[in-house]
């Protein structure tokens, strides 16, 4: 079965080599939507708890939310921002439950989608 959540982060960022506007420093609103699978466990009668995915995914997001992301990860294009969210998703999910997806937005209207 999958589940999914959606939280949103703002940031900003700048691509040094890049020839156009997005050169400069800039920033966006940026959601995250995750998909993950599993099974129904039993005992909590749940794939996983809505809450502990929200707490994951927010734990990984504020290392992101309001800062210059070249500071945390090399060339932050939106490929390479959904790519570490799903590096860092993959080592922090409970046991039993597969990385199905990263969909990054960047403002309105433009996604990025990793598998995972």
């Amino acid at each position: 079965m999958k589940i999914g959540i959606s939280l949103p982060f703002d940031a900003a960022h700048s691509l040094p080599d890049y020839p156009g506007k997005c050169r400069n420093v800039h920033g966006h609103t940026y959601r995250v939507e995750i998909v993950v699978e599993g099974e129904i466990n039993p005992d909590t009668r749940f794939v996983v708890d809505f809450a502990d995915l929200k707490r994951i995914l927010k734990h990984i997001i504020e290392e992101l939310d309001h800062r210059y992301i070249n500071e945390v990860i090399e060339y932050p294009t939106a490929e390479y921002i959904a790519l570490y969210i799903r590096d860092a998703l993959k080592s922090g999910l409970n046991e039993g439950l597969e990385l199905v997806a990263v969909k990054l937005f960047e403002g309105e209207g433009k996604w990025v989608e990793v598998k995972g």
